[in-house]
């Protein structure tokens, strides 16, 4: 996944310039799930070059971004430089990190590039301390838009892992990019030994022509009951195996 954004002609940082209003909801998001508790220890796994880091580091006392892109590490060392996080290399399946060595983990914008979420999950489980918890990002399949074009076409969203020929098709390709039915992610999730606290949807109003971080606030957690929108934030805590 590191050599993707590696690539000289790919900005991560330009992608974002114009995304404000998901930026925006993602921080609402995080600040919804945390809200006023306070952590010893967090990581921002995948974290790219630190959009999230800053506000992370507002609920810990020390935090650690790690990630697999020489390039990202580089920018987040820049971006980060007046902080106290740590910038560190290191794979979602393979962080580095001790065992049970953080309260909070932090997943955002990564699972869509997880074909198989079992291996990252089993490593998020194994960092946290008893009782830590995740804020876990994923993009769902059973958002408004695709549910309008299933109605539309006659064909079900099905909450079931991907067929063998689908993932052999993402692995040829550079980087796998998917969308996770939020049934199925919720049950990988228990397998791996995390229990659900609170689900929330995010960007809601995304490619609306008007864009209410307001509404956006309001709606976040009642919304999630539903799936309604493209992003599914999940607060999900280690449980024993």
């Amino acid at each position: 996944m590191g050599h993707f954004y590696d690539d000289p002609d790919f900005s991560y940082q330009d992608y974002w310039k114009n995304r404000d209003y998901e930026h925006q909801c993602e921080i609402l998001a995080i600040q919804n799930l945390l809200d006023s508790q306070h952590f010893n220890n967090a990581v921002d796994i995948g974290g790219g070059f630190g959009r999230l880091s800053q506000l992370i580091s507002k609920y810990c006392r020390k935090t650690v971004l790690v990630e697999p892109s020489a390039k990202q590490r580089a920018l987040a060392k820049k971006l980060l430089k007046d902080t106290k996080i740590k910038v560190l290399a290191g794979l979602s399946d393979k962080t580095k990190l001790e065992d049970s060595s953080v309260d909070l983990a932090v997943l955002v914008r990564v699972m869509h590039h997880l074909p198989d979420l079992n291996s990252t999950l089993a490593e998020v489980h194994r960092i946290l301390k008893p009782d830590g918890v995740a804020i876990i990002e994923f993009a769902s399949s059973l958002n408004l838009k695709s549910r309008i074009i299933s109605w539309l076409t006659g064909k079900p969203i099905l909450p079931v892992p991907l067929d063998r020929r689908r993932m052999a098709n993402i692995r040829q390709g550079s980087i796998p990019f998917v969308n996770h039915h939020p049934i199925t992610f919720q049950k990988t999730l228990i397998r791996n030994g995390f229990s659900i606290q609170k689900i929330l949807s995010v960007s809601n109003f995304r490619g609306l022509a008007i864009k209410s971080l307001r509404l956006e606030k309001i709606l976040q957690q009642l919304l999630g009951k539903l799936y309604f929108g493209p992003s599914i934030f999940i607060l999900a805590k280690k449980e024993s195996l």
